[in-house]
């Protein structure tokens, strides 16, 4: 069993139509489709895992308990845990996170998944510099913003707003931010 410490990422498959469309999105562009799902560890209290993610339903914490986390229970789940972080990054990237809350989803930046898959042209421009906090997120692109904002190695897609679970997937299991050293 992966031990999580704050601001850690998990990269999870969750059931569901939406998520089976994520992982069929990332199979048709080649990338990684074994899993739909980026969440951040941001604390354990009281017998309960708390969670921050980017869900249809807007930016929010995600509570389970230690004893029954389908997260941490489920044989198909990543984590860059060995991923090393200061406790000042894992502190700013948390912080980072829990600005988000409240936030809506970012159905512009599924829609641009959308329109890569099918290879339509180009028409998303790169949205932010990176210093402003998003209005809008999604669950892989939250984790890239609050990384990058915690000058903590990340998927390079698209400024961050495109990047997708599949990046995050990869990132992990190539061990990346070893390459980023």
């Amino acid at each position: 069993m992966l031990q999580l410490q704050p601001g850690d990422l998990v990269v999870v498959r969750t059931p569901g139509v939406f998520a089976w469309m994520i992982r069929a999105a990332e199979m048709l562009q080649g990338k990684p489709d074994l899993r739909n799902h980026v969440a951040m560890f941001h604390h354990a209290a009281d017998g309960v895992n708390w969670y921050l993610e980017g869900r249809p339903g807007g930016f929010g914490w995600q509570p389970f308990r230690d004893d029954a986390d389908p997260y941490m229970d489920s044989s198909w789940t990543v984590s860059n845990a060995a991923q090393p972080k200061t406790e000042a990054q894992r502190a700013l990237a948390c912080s980072f996170m829990r600005e988000l809350l409240g936030a809506p989803y970012d159905w512009h930046a599924i829609e641009g998944d959308l329109a890569e898959v099918l290879r339509l042209p180009e028409v998303w421009a790169k949205w932010n510099d990176g210093t402003r906090m998003p209005g809008h997120v999604v669950c892989s692109s939250s984790a890239a913003w609050a990384y990058h904002s915690a000058a903590l190695a990340a998927p390079e897609v698209g400024g961050g707003r495109f990047t997708e679970p599949a990046d995050w997937d990869r990132f992990i299991m190539l061990r990346a931010w070893e390459l980023a050293a």
